[in-house]
Order: structure tokens, then sequence, then C-alpha cells
């Protein structure tokens, strides 16, 4: 039985150390950046998972150089605000905030009102049976979510 369990150790270890690799956020190109009230940058974070996904994504769209995802936070949901997400090709280079990932070219835009609300968030790509998708995570102004992860409510 030992042996059973000392063989498997390696095995959990680059699961594990696997796993941290995909959470960990790179540094980002940011075009059009915005600033809180006290003068501090707003920003997000692209995990590799979610950047890989996004550049796989936007390569085959008709014009991926200028395509990105778009999140936008709109009033709703059943806790205040939800996210929504979509591929895009309309950035205005003065309203919105363009988040880069240098290795791959996958991009993230914001408006301001749903950078505010995001700042310091991760964007994610997770994988499961039940189905994929992109998801924002660990919002440090969210107080409360719902249990899919959709709608969060912030203390104002």
């Amino acid at each position: 039985m030992a042996s059973l369990l000392t063989r498997s150790r390696p095995l959990l270890r680059r699961r594990l150390i696997s796993s941290l690799h995909t959470t960990t956020p790179r540094p980002l190109q940011i075009h059009n950046p915005q600033t809180d009230p006290d003068g501090n940058p707003l920003s997000i974070s692209i995990t590799p998972a979610a950047s890989t996904r996004l550049s796989q994504i936007l390569s085959k769209e008709a014009s991926p150089t200028t395509s990105a995802l778009r999140v936008l936070v709109e009033s709703g949901g059943c806790h205040g605000f939800q996210y929504t997400m979509s591929l895009t090709d309309k950035i205005d280079p003065e309203e919105d905030t363009v988040f880069e990932e240098e290795s791959n070219g996958a991009k993230v835009v914001m408006d301001l009102p749903s950078l505010e609300l995001l700042n310091g968030s991760k964007v994610d790509y997770e994988s499961a049976l039940i189905g994929s998708q992109f998801k924002i995570v660990d919002n440090p102004a969210a107080t409360s979510s719902c249990g899919c992860g959709t709608s969060f409510d912030v203390k104002f």
C-alpha cells in the first residue's frame, strides 16, 4: 500500500502544479488605461486558460486581430448585477479599455462602468462536463453571487 501512495505522489504533484499554471495570470498590455477617483489604476487579469481559449476562438474570426471578448456588467440577475460576455470587433479607443495578452494577442475589452465593478477580477475559462464558459472569478467588489456565477451583488 505504501508503494502505491509513493508512486501516486509525483502524479498528484504534477496535477497540482499544472492547475496552478492554468490560473496564474500573465502580464497584460493595457490600451486606454483608466484610474479610480483616487488615481489608482483599474485593471483585470486573464488566466492562461482563458487566454488560450480566447486566442483559439478569435483565430477563427473574420478579423482576428481586431476582435475581442467584450465583458459587460449590466443591472439585473438574481443579485443585482450580471456579467455578459460576447465577441466583438467594435472597440471604441476613447471609451473602452483593452487588456491584451502579449504572448498570443487574446483581448478582453470593457467600458469604464464595467471595469469599475470588476477591478481586480480575473477572466477565466472553465471546461466541464456540463459545458464550457468564460467566467469572472475573484471579483473583490462582489459581496455575494449566484450559484452559476453570472450574477453578483456589490456593497456601495
